[in-house]
């Protein structure tokens, strides 16, 4: 009997032991995947050192002499934070995502994949400024300098038994593709709309619903689009026209979208604020997701006087909504 509870707990001390081992490996591997967020690397291609500083909240602040050093710690930066956020938006914009989460993906690939953005990626790489190139290419290469700087995958990629294929300059641009489905949509339900109102109504109306309206600008540098003038009485008769082309126009649009949600902005002069500062506000209305689409952060490069502060894309070397000190921009 006793040697019976001798090889029992034995035995029950040796699962405890391999349990424990194993969620010490666990802890140590997920630990190692986690960012370096203190001490100096090395990232080759700099013309000077780079520093990227965070904040009590993670936000960091990278100061560098040229645009270039900048986004090149920058993609280092959003790779060691974000990585496997990066490769989905770079493989939706592609296409490409069954190949990474599984065959349950082909059909929204083969969607995505009429439009064919990664040629399309590659042609608008051939077409930009060399500077710009030189700027996508620094901020791809800072993106593999952080994919290698740490010491583990991220554990999505283990969890998947897969390892992160490397960044391309066209990958950003993929990046961009990816926020168009998500805020246009693969239907072109927009464009059907306008198709139908096109077809339906005369020129003159037409323009008058769909072109803006030049009262509702306020451009900085003053100029303004030309107002859209009225339809005359012969060119628009309520009563001369068909009651069911607009049964046309209407139902097909209800039908595809359901009520659609609103968006919002808007902005106080610094006349009218206290303390004299300008603000600007806008919901971009996007869907919630973990992490955040978006990455704070504030980009200094000392050689060119260039310094903002706002909100990043993971993916790409610019603040998409923020401002200079100067002007603040944002979409909605």
């Amino acid at each position: 009997m006793k040697r019976s509870v001798r090889v029992l707990a034995w035995i029950l001390g040796a699962v405890a032991a391999v349990a424990v081992a194993a969620i010490a490996a666990a802890w140590f591997t997920l630990r190692a995947s986690l960012p370096a967020i203190e001490g100096e690397a090395a990232l080759a291609g700099l013309s000077a050192p780079v520093s990227i500083e965070r904040d009590a909240a993670g936000v960091p602040v990278i100061r560098g002499a040229t645009r270039q050093d900048v986004a090149r710690a920058t993609g280092y930066a959003h790779a060691q934070d974000r990585l496997f956020q990066m490769d989905l938006l770079r493989r939706t914009g592609a296409g490409e995502l069954a190949a990474l989460l599984g065959p349950g993906l082909v059909e929204t690939d083969r969607r995505i994949r009429t439009h064919q953005f990664r040629q399309r990626a590659r042609e608008a790489l051939a077409a930009v400024t060399p500077g710009e190139r030189e700027l996508l290419e620094a901020y791809a290469a800072g993106v593999n300098a952080g994919i290698g700087s740490l010491g583990a995958r991220p554990f999505e990629y283990l969890l998947l038994g897969l390892s992160p294929a490397p960044w391309r300059a066209e990958d950003s641009i993929l990046v961009v593709h990816a926020m168009w489905i998500d805020l246009q949509g693969l239907d072109a339900a927009d464009e059907q709309q306008r198709g139908r109102l096109a077809s339906a109504l005369p020129d003159s109306v037409y323009r008058l619903l769909v072109e803006p309206d030049p009262a509702w600008e306020a451009p900085i540098d003053g100029s303004r689009l030309p107002e859209v003038p009225l339809p005359e009485a012969d060119q628009y008769d309520l009563r001369a026209m068909d009651p069911d082309l607009f049964e046309a126009v209407d139902g097909p649009a209800k039908e595809a979208s359901g009520e659609a949600p609103g968006s919002n902005n808007w902005a106080v002069a610094g006349s009218r604020a206290q303390g004299g500062g300008a603000l600007l506000a806008n919901d971009m209305h996007l869907g919630l997701r973990v992490p955040n689409i978006w990455y704070r952060a504030r980009f200094v490069a000392a050689q060119e006087g260039l310094d903002v502060t706002g909100a990043s894309l993971p993916g790409v070397p610019a603040i998409v909504a923020g401002s200079n000190g100067r002007v603040a921009w944002g979409f909605t």
